[in-house]
């Protein structure tokens, strides 16, 4: 695991910095968004997901019950928020490429060639109108497995601005060094307690210094003294994991789409970076894609090759769900929508893996995972249906952002994909009356508390 590296030097320029002009501290210094930092992962999974995606009413505590899909995020569910009844507001040939184009941006088509979207995805304008990058030295990353990444439309989901396709990068090794670039890399126990001690006598300053301040400035330390705790509990975390920063290890991960150990260790690879890098505050922002808009993966997990993939099973399921195809799972065939559930639970194991690993860090009252959204979205409906109906989001984590999770949001009536992007601006802090080509939409009522 990676986690903020300090050195004394380091700790001397931000802490007893702090100290020492504790009356003057700047106030961006001290604001809640650089102290509880708000941080989001858009994540992108390929076509749609079978209907046993959407979780069953039941009288538990959340009020559902997870299937075969999302089985791998059992105990998560007080963390997660299913909202049905959304709609893209409009589509192109068979969904594929409109879909994927506005899944985060709420956009059109920039031009009738390229079918780059028209605007930028909802990062990006997060980034622009909010603190929501703080001092982070990255501004946002951009990851993928099962895919080659580049800058195609259908390998695409975020965009800095109209045309302007933020490209995926496929390569965990490439991906580290263009995010640890400049950061030190050590495991030394001995550091650690070096750095703690220090932490532990600046605390105790601090603490005799608001003696003699006024309200003001007090309440304005006390933030600060927190930040200290908070930094403490992160190298117990970083202690309890084994280590601390470590050279990444991926010299076996290939760009193969249909390799399933492949794709698993290139996954976890990839979910590991993103949660190492928001530990050592390199960046607050992430984009995690599986596949591309339209994926095959032909042959993975054993499926016949020729004609018969993925992308042919989802349709398959919707279909004929009981026709039995040459694909093995735990050594038995199996009909063609037990192999889609089996294709989908395969991306979501990752997501939930993501998930699990922000919920185990410690930071604040709660965890890293409450002071972060997991945004994840699909490019078309419910069960492969090539249209914009039914489209399947999931919000995961951010519970101290505002969002109402622990529920299956089902409204009365069928609303816009636009309103839940509009939900989630209000809940990192940007009060905006719409988002994308519906500016006056309005948030979707009870995703927020």
């Amino acid at each position: 695991m990676i986690s903020k590296s300090i050195t004394r030097r380091d700790l001397v320029r931000s802490v007893l910095g702090g100290v020492l002009l504790a009356p003057f501290l700047r106030k961006r210094v001290l604001e809640a968004q650089n102290l509880a930092a708000k941080r989001l992962v858009l994540v992108f999974t390929p076509n749609s997901h079978p209907r046993e995606w959407w979780p069953l009413p039941a009288a538990a505590a959340n009020g559902f019950t997870l299937q075969g899909p999302l089985l791998d995020f059992v105990g998560l569910e007080q963390h997660m928020l299913f909202v049905r009844r959304l709609d893209h507001s409009w589509t192109f040939d068979n969904h594929h490429e409109a879909g994927v184009a506005q899944l985060f941006t709420g956009q059109r088509f920039s031009d009738a060639t390229t079918h780059y979207a028209a605007g930028p995805s909802i990062e990006q304008v997060l980034l622009k109108q909010t603190p929501l990058r703080g001092g982070t030295p990255v501004a946002d990353i951009h990851l993928c497995a099962a895919d080659k990444g580049g800058g195609h439309r259908r390998h695409v989901c975020c965009y800095a601005g109209a045309g302007q396709p933020i490209a995926r990068e496929w390569n965990p090794q490439r991906a580290y060094r263009q995010i640890f670039d400049g950061l030190r890399v050590s495991s030394a126990p001995g550091e650690r307690e070096r750095i703690r001690r220090t932490l532990e006598l600046n605390t105790a300053e601090l603490r005799r210094i608001q003696t003699f301040l006024g309200q003001e400035e007090r309440a304005r330390l006390e933030l600060h003294v927190e930040a200290l705790r908070d930094l403490e509990l992160q190298l117990d975390a970083a202690a309890a994991q084994g280590g601390v920063c470590k050279p990444l290890a991926a010299d076996a991960i290939t760009p193969n789409d249909h390799d399933e150990p492949n794709i698993r260790s290139w996954a976890k690879l990839q979910v590991d970076i993103i949660v190492d890098a928001f530990s050592c505050d390199r960046t607050r922002v992430a984009e995690l894609g599986f596949g591309y808009s339209g994926s095959a993966h032909v042959g993975l997990m054993g499926l016949e090759s020729g004609t018969r993939n993925w992308h042919e099973v989802a349709h398959m399921s919707l279909n004929d769900a009981t026709r039995v195809l040459d694909l093995s799972v735990a050594g038995a065939t199996v009909t063609s929508n037990h192999a889609y559930i089996q294709f989908d639970r395969l991306w979501a194991s990752h997501v939930a893996y993501l998930a699990r690993k922000l919920a185990a860090i410690p930071e604040g009252d709660g965890s890293m995972l409450d002071n972060t959204l997991i945004y994840w979205g699909a490019e078309s409906g419910t069960d492969h249906n090539h249209s914009p109906h039914d489209m399947q989001y999931l919000l995961i984590g951010g519970k101290n952002l505002g969002l109402a999770v622990g529920q299956y949001l089902q409204p009365a009536a069928i609303s816009s994909a636009h309103q839940l992007h509009t939900s989630v601006l209000h809940a990192f802090g940007l009060e905006a009356p719409g988002f994308g080509i519906e500016p006056t939409c309005g948030p979707l009522p009870g995703v927020l508390r």
